[in-house]
């Protein structure tokens, strides 16, 4: 499991979000799914993507989308996941 501090997981997110899908975040709040860069294929992706990168698998017992629509809420479901520092 990666330990890092908010802005490395941001980076991170980022990072993973323009290496797996192909797409630049504008910024780490950018609505994804409202500006048309996540779709549910590219969501799939990004699911298995983040559970590689930082060693866990997310809870999705109760699946909200919301906790995808942006790095920030990506980061913020992360860490309420206990998956980062």
């Amino acid at each position: 499991m990666t330990d890092a501090t908010g802005e490395d997981v941001i980076t991170q997110l980022t990072d993973l979000v323009r290496d797996q899908l192909g797409v630049d975040v504008p910024s780490s709040d950018t609505d994804l799914v409202a500006v048309g860069l996540l779709d549910s294929l590219a969501l799939v992706t990004l699911i298995v993507g983040i559970e590689d990168t930082f060693g866990c698998r997310l809870p999705l017992d109760d699946f909200d989308i919301d906790r995808f629509r942006s790095v920030d809420a990506m980061a913020a479901f992360l860490a309420e996941a206990g998956v980062t520092g």
